[in-house]
């Protein structure tokens, strides 16, 4: 869900070794499991829409794994042509269960890679890709084999993140939990072959964007060639498991977040807490001339010289720094706005027949809607409204993709709910 803050102005966090106008410079390096169906192009493509300017550039030639990059010259050219910000790695197919090499030499090349980059672009930020393997065949016992061996990849992944510093994004996981909700979505070529189709490849996609910049994607055109339907799916199974598993995939612990949570204790004033994660310090701008160097921190604003302020929070890590913008407006403090979404849960999503919406003690539901991803309003004759709007019975709802919305004191939020 994407964090929205009622009457208040969202801006991401992003790395600013360049200008804020100058693109994040990405280079996929890796084989045909990157380059199918253009994935690096279409991460592109996500990132600019949502407001992250990258250029993306790539080394992906087929068949190759690390035990060949360590030894491209080619490769070491590109470390050295271009300040990287952001760096893939991914090993072969059959580096990654471990299958051609041990682990242990595996991550001995990644630790080679790593410092070459290092070297040329210091405060690039290096993430592996946990890939996914294929299925063999149609049957059940293969279906065991390939979670068998996702589970295999996963841990080797675990292992090299913690060895070399660097930590995954969770494809793999991604593939897995998709094919575990509806296996008619299937992800790759054929059976028996390890490479993502069209929907795997925008699976892949956007994982990428939500485990590199730690957000859901909202409101894209971007679909990846597919139907309405199947991308929505694919964005949710992306963004439910990435980011769900930035802990366990190390990215909060290798990488850093600039983030913080204000509680109004006035119409004029309010109290900052920070909430960024591995950091070394934080600078605190209200827009009024005033600063702050705190972990946490109150502010009052004047309201009578201006009717808004831009407050800007910096978190500091090395060479790196990344940001949060809100801008705060009297009426968001008078009102509280916005801790709405936050006060809203809805559980469980994926779910087969109930859905129970917490809206804590706050606030009560005025009105319940929910919609098709066409934004057709679904007929009431196929869920039921209980406990006061906070449980709905999707029993008899055709299994799909939904947006459910929900009305308290006059403001709407939308959620994405996935009937299995």
């Amino acid at each position: 869900m994407r964090k929205i803050i009622l009457l208040v102005l969202f801006a991401t966090q992003c790395i600013t070794a360049q200008t804020s106008d100058s693109p994040l410079n990405i280079l996929f390096v890796g084989n045909s499991l990157t380059y199918f169906n253009n994935m690096p192009q279409q991460f592109e493509q996500i990132a600019d829409e949502q407001g992250h300017h990258v250029t993306v550039d790539q080394h992906t030639p087929g068949g190759t794994g690390f035990v060949h990059h360590v030894t491209n010259n080619t490769l070491y050219q590109k470390f050295r042509d271009q300040v990287w910000d952001y760096v893939i790695l991914q090993p072969g197919s059959n580096e990654s269960p471990g299958f051609s090499y041990p682990i242990a030499e595996t991550i001995t090349r990644g630790k080679r890679l790593r410092d070459s980059i290092i070297k040329y672009s210091p405060c690039a930020s290096i993430h592996y890709y946990e890939i996914s393997y294929g299925i063999v065949n149609n049957t059940p016992a293969s279906f065991t084999q390939y979670q068998d061996r996702q589970t295999l990849i996963k841990n080797n992944l675990t292992q090299m993140a913690t060895e070399t510093g660097i930590p995954f994004v969770p494809v793999g996981e991604c593939f897995k939990a998709s094919m575990e909700t509806d296996d008619s979505q299937f992800l790759w070529v054929n059976y028996g072959d390890i490479h993502p189709n069209a929907k795997g490849s925008y699976l892949a996609a956007c994982s990428f964007f939500n485990g590199i910049f730690k957000n859901p994607i909202v409101n894209t055109a971007q679909l990846g060639g597919l139907s309405i339907a199947d991308a929505l799916y694919l964005r949710n199974q992306a963004e439910n498991t990435t980011l769900n598993n930035l802990d366990s995939s190390l990215i909060n612990t290798y990488t850093s977040t600039a983030n913080f949570n204000y509680t109004a204790t006035s119409a004029s004033s309010a109290n900052f807490t920070n909430t960024s994660t591995n950091y070394d310090t934080v600078h605190w701008d209200f827009g009024d001339g005033t600063t702050s160097t705190s972990e946490n921190t109150t502010h009052n604003f004047d309201f009578t010289i201006n009717t808004s302020y831009t407050v800007l929070m910096t978190a500091y890590k090395d060479c790196k720094e990344h940001h949060k913008i809100v801008t705060i407006t009297q009426a968001v403090l008078a009102t509280g706005d916005y801790l709405l979404e936050d006060a809203i849960t809805i559980f469980p999503n994926p779910t087969s027949d109930f859905l129970h919406i917490n809206t804590g003690n706050a606030f009560t539901i005025d009105e319940l809607v929910l919609y098709d991803v066409l934004g057709k309003k679904v007929s009431k004759k196929d869920y039921t409204i209980l406990n006061d709007g906070r449980t709905v019975n999707l029993k008899i709802l055709s299994v799909g993709v939904y947006i459910i919305a929900v009305t308290i004191n006059g403001k709407k939020q939308q959620f994405k709910v996935i009937k299995i």
